[in-house]
């Protein structure tokens, strides 16, 4: 203890046993650096006059080099710091975490690692030399002895780099030189290398196109022994495609107008009296039709789905419907709407949909300058429908499909006394088809039966056969199949309508990607229920297609058409030739 009034300075024991050792230490170590010090002021020996410098049988270099420095001796590296630290040549370096120190070392010409060596030409120069080792050397020969290469960045080329997306790792694993590889995916054969590239306007592609066809047909009347005539065409069309992730908004928009360089006023008879046929005198046709339709998705299993359509067309040339005496053809326009909605439970699928459409006829336009009303053939049609479908496997769901519809005409009794007010009601049985792309579409059998109001009209039945197929015979060829059924109306006496079904087939083949044939054979049955008369029609199309590019493609056609009739002066025949261009963009 301190004598009293003598304050305490002392350090306490551990501590002054650490400051004795400290000082011990230091004492020491001056010591060492002291006598070293002066043992190398005392000498400086020359090169190869010292034992250990010089080369021997275990030098690490060939006798008559020069050898290895200090560091590189046996028992002269420094020891490796605490902080996992390697020490290289006089410097310390940080090693990379998996990268591992060359096989060959010094500056002797022993390689460990038995790599095959190749030789290069000695045409290339010296930086062409070096860029073809570093390529063909493994990785232990890139590195450099005695140092670490620093981190190295790989070069990313921007079109890999997207907007918003995670950053790319642009080190080198093995901290070494990388070249980034870059894999080219190239783009899957474009379908058809001519097909116009539309207009985008937001969320929408619009296609539009416009064809001009001239030629002449043998007989435009479909009635035998009247003249044939010139025609020009006129097809502008607009196609609407929406781009969404979900939902659907399409329309196709198509409209004609046929032009005829022959007109054909009633003939004058030797008598004097006027004869008039069933055809008018002028045949100039407008059509259209124009559809919009779309799909709103209310989850995966479940959609809407609803189109809106107008329809403009006349009768057709030597129709029973036409009248005698006309100036030119009355318009019939024909909208309507069908709204559905679709519910699948798994693989069974479940569609409603409900239709409307309104058919109303323009007036007739006489010879005389007179007109006669068509209102009797106006009418109105409300229906509704039913199919429940099956996933047998994936590209197959067979189907049933069930409906009703009635048809209310303008007028309850028509020009001759008729009542033609009528429901209606079909079944069919049918399948869809999407095999690995090659069989798309879908085709079916049915029944269907009409009743009229009125017991003189005979009730209508028969077989239906309805058929949208393609098949993709291979790259260069397509294969359609289509089959309609229908029931119209008629305005002549005693007949309630006319049952007709048509089928036909369609090859497109590819002879170059920008040279498309196509031939097309079909047949037709038109069945006049209420008397006894059947036609059977028969056609026949060859025609090509060039394309010049993408906006311009030239058409030809030739066509052949025949009706053969049960009853007499029925029958006829026409020849029809066209050619013309396509504007699309």
């Amino acid at each position: 203890m301190p004598p009293a009034g003598v304050e305490d300075v002392s350090v306490p024991r551990p501590c002054s046993r650490l400051a004795a050792w400290l000082g011990s230490g230091a004492i020491v170590g001056a010591g060492l650096i002291a006598a070293s010090t002066s043992a190398a002021l005392a000498q400086t020996p020359e090169l190869g006059t010292d034992p250990a410098t010089e080369p021997g049988l275990f030098a690490p270099a060939p006798a008559g080099s020069r050898p290895l420095p200090q560091r590189f001796r046996p028992g002269s590296a420094t020891a490796a710091p605490a902080d996992g630290r390697t020490v290289f040549g006089g410097g310390e370096e940080t090693a990379p975490s998996g990268s591992r120190l060359p096989t060959s070392t010094g500056t002797t010409s022993f390689d460990s690692r038995n790599a095959r060596r190749f030789r290069l030409p000695q045409s290339l120069t010296q930086r062409q030399q070096e860029a073809a080792r570093l390529k063909r050397a493994p990785v232990s020969a890139v590195l450099v002895p005695g140092t670490n290469q620093a981190v190295t960045s790989v070069v990313v080329p921007g079109r890999l780099r997207r907007r918003g997306g995670p950053d790319i790792d642009t080190t080198s694993r093995l901290n070494i030189p990388t070249t980034a590889t870059i894999l080219r995916r190239f783009p899957n054969a474009e379908v058809d290398p001519f097909a116009p590239t539309g207009i985008r306007a937001g969320a929408f592609l619009l296609r539009p196109a416009i064809e001009i066809t001239t030629g002449f047909d043998t007989n435009p009347t479909r009635i035998q022994g009247l003249p044939g005539s010139s025609l020009t065409t006129v097809s502008p069309e607009l196609i609407i495609r929406s781009d969404w992730q979900r939902h659907q908004l399409n329309a196709d928009l198509r409209g004609t107008y046929t032009w005829y360089g022959q007109t054909y006023p009633p003939v004058t008879e030797n008598a004097g009296t006027v004869a008039s046929t069933a055809t008018p005198e002028i045949i100039d046709r407008p059509t259209m039709d124009s559809r919009v339709n779309g799909r709103f998705d209310v989850d995966k299993l479940s959609h809407f789905d609803g189109e809106a359509r107008a329809v403009v067309s006349t009768d057709n040339p030597g129709s029973p419907n036409v009248q005698t005496g006309l100036k030119r053809f009355p318009l019939v326009t024909t909208v309507g709407a069908t709204f559905g909605y679709t519910q699948a439970f798994n693989r069974l699928e479940v569609t409603t949909k409900g239709t409307l459409d309104h058919q109303v006829y323009q007036d007739s336009l006489l010879a005389d300058g007179t007109t006669y009303s068509n209102a009797d053939r106006e009418y109105n049609q409300y229906g509704g429908a039913v199919r429940v479908g099956y996933e047998l496997k994936p590209g197959l769901r067979p189907f049933v499909e069930t409906g009703a519809d009635t048809r209310i005409h303008a007028q309850k009794v028509d020009r001759n006394g008729y009542d033609r007010d009528s429901t209606g009601t079909f079944v069919k049985v049918g399948s869809t088809f999407e095999f690995s792309r090659k069989l798309v579409g879908e085709a079916s059998l049915g029944w269907l039966w009409r009743f009229y109001e009125d017991d003189a009209l005979t009730n209508m039945s028969g077989l239906t056969i309805d058929a949208a197929l393609a098949y993709t015979l291979s790259d260069l060829t397509l294969v359609k199949l289509v089959g309609t059924t229908r029931a119209a109306e008629i305005i002549v006496p005693g007949m309630s309508g006319v049952f007709s079904r048509d089928i036909s087939v369609q090859v497109d083949h590819a002879f170059r990607r920008w040279l498309i044939g196509t031939a097309l054979v079909g047949t037709g049955i038109d069945d006049y229920v209420g008397s006894d008369r059947l036609d059977h029609r028969y056609f026949a199309s060859v025609s090509m297609l060039y394309k010049l590019s993408r906006e311009v493609a030239l058409k030809s056609e030739l066509r052949q058409d025949w009706l053969r009739s049960n009853i007499q002066n029925a029958d006829w025949s026409a020849t029809r030739i066209t050619v013309g261009v396509r504007l699309q963009r």
